[in-house]
């Protein structure tokens, strides 16, 4: 699933379901050799399904109706085979993806491990990322890139608002200039 949302254009990289060359070779990448051929047709609707996922992960699971329609328009039958209930999709379209994708997302579910699967919160990057922190309050997919960033530009605002500047610097009309603090140099005898 990690591995699906992320296929959007992301920082600078190729979408990677833009064509069918590119998508099959994602796909063979992660499921080998016996993965589903994406067709042309198929590539718009695994599109739209990454982005109804990804908006369902970065609202905590508050905004799922794109999801919600696209999971009515799939057709899957059930099956018996041996001991296992299998579900498998009704053709060998995108919905073959879909519903590897859905029977993961059940799964995860099921285990209770769903909610660790986040979108990073800094908005250029939403990374899908698992959240693998003992008390799951992970929020960047990178503390030092992203985290980082965000906080540092928060932090700078809050001071802003307070009125206050950091150590080393002077208000000058409404900017603010970075003094060089300079200690004078000391030799010991």
């Amino acid at each position: 699933m990690q591995s699906f949302l992320n296929t959007r254009s992301l920082r600078g990289e190729p979408d990677l379901l833009a064509s069918t060359k590119v998508a099959n070779g994602w796909l063979r990448d992660i499921s080998g050799e016996s993965a589903p051929r994406i067709r042309p047709a198929d590539l718009a609707p695994l599109r739209d399904l990454r982005a109804a996922l990804q908006q369902a992960i970065q609202t905590g699971w508050e905004n799922t109706s794109s999801l919600q329609e696209m999971l009515q328009s799939l057709r899957w039958s059930m099956a018996i085979v041996g001991r296992r209930l299998l579900l498998t999709p009704a053709s060998e379209s995108w919905e073959a993806i879909a519903e590897f994708l859905l029977v993961e997302l059940f799964t995860a579910q099921e285990l209770g491990i769903c909610d660790r699967l986040k979108a990073c919160r800094n908005p250029p990057c939403s990374i899908a990322f698992y959240d693998s922190s003992k008390n799951q309050s992970r929020v960047w997919h990178n503390t030092t890139t992203c985290g980082n960033l965000i906080n540092v530009r928060a932090a700078r605002l809050r001071r802003r608002e307070a009125g206050v500047e950091p150590a080393g610097t002077e208000r000058v009309g409404s900017s603010t200039v970075l003094q060089r603090i300079s200690k004078p140099h000391t030799s010991n005898p």
